[in-house]
């Protein structure tokens, strides 16, 4: 897919470059258009390219010894995709793949580490985005070693409460490490005790409850 330069002005990180500057990045990226559930790069593969999100969504994921896939992070338009291992010169630690059609920005990183890595503009932006990939991390080993099922599923109700009436709940278990029947469960108990309601076939929370149940 041809990239264009007004397509790079679009993307916030690169807005504020000048046209030599646009057109030297031009020079080293490509577009890549992954349709539903078409993988982007599998874990192994070699970092040699900077991903960013253009439009759509790309999930990372592992998948565990029983060969169920485990979702780290979600990533929407605009966002790097496991810069991390560019940076380290590491293999990819995880798989990543279109949730939905999506179109992926792919850059050239020993290129970009030379002519921009410390550009002015663009180093905030890398520095925050990795220190949010630490937390992110931190979220998942919480989640998954620390905190049992039902915390895990009050937790997340907790900071996502509109994701309810708006994911698929079976896409929910497989983000939470759970099945789809053991949500069910947990769900119909909350609304047996009160955590959540349904008022015309939408959730509403009660985040105090909500909190108890996982703090």
């Amino acid at each position: 897919m041809k990239l264009d330069i007004e397509l790079l002005k679009s993307i916030p990180i690169f807005n504020k470059l000048n046209s030599s500057e646009l057109l030297s990045l031009q020079e080293i990226s490509s577009v890549k258009r992954l349709e539903k559930e078409e993988v982007l790069f599998y874990e192994g593969d070699e970092s040699k390219t900077l991903h960013i999100v253009i439009d759509g969504e790309i999930e990372v994921y592992k998948v565990n010894s029983k060969g169920k896939e485990i979702i780290l992070k979600k990533f929407i338009p605009f966002s790097f995709i496991a810069e991390v291992s560019n940076y380290n010169g590491i293999n990819f630690p995880a798989s990543a793949k279109a949730t939905c059609p999506s179109t992926v920005l792919l850059i050239n990183f020993k290129e970009f580490e030379k002519k921009f890595l410390f550009h002015p503009t663009i180093a905030p932006v890398i520095l925050k985005s990795m220190a949010n990939k630490v937390m992110n991390l931190e979220k998942v080993i919480s989640n998954n070693l620390i905190l049992d099922a039902s915390q895990r599923v009050a937790k997340f109700i907790y900071d996502n409460e509109e994701c309810l009436n708006k994911i698929k709940h079976h896409k929910i278990a497989e983000y939470l490490n759970i099945t789809p029947v053991t949500l069910s469960r947990i769900l119909k108990r909350f609304k047996d005790e009160k955590l959540i309601e349904t008022h015309n076939n939408k959730f509403t929370a009660n985040r105090e409850r909500l909190k108890k149940e996982f703090s």
